[in-house]
């Protein structure tokens, strides 16, 4: 069975998705498993609009407070994403891609 080039085409450009998509979780999931990642990457809220108000100054403070009381689950969270798509986007051999 011979493809078309327009179908080729279309299956090259799925793939290309796909693996642009694996090599980005991989990167995610090295980054989210280096060491001492809580310690030397601090996730913060930042507004730009309005940063001169303290109004908007001490939600944020508050909002970064609550933050930091879940972001070992949110960090493990998003490392098990990333290993899920890992494995989806670069474990899968054939057939159309399609988001998990």
């Amino acid at each position: 069975m011979t493809l078309r080039v327009d179908e080729a085409e279309k299956q090259a450009t799925a793939l290309r998705h796909r693996l642009y998509a694996g090599e980005r979780a991989i990167k995610a999931a090295a980054w989210l498993r280096g060491e001492n990642l809580l310690e030397n990457a601090k996730l913060h809220m930042v507004s730009n609009w309005g940063s001169a108000h303290d109004g908007n100054k001490a939600a944020l403070e508050y909002i970064n407070a609550e933050l930091a009381k879940v972001i070992e689950k949110i960090v493990a969270d998003a490392a098990r994403q990333a290993q899920r798509d890992m494995d989806y986007y670069l474990g899968r051999q054939g057939g159309e891609a399609r988001q998990p």
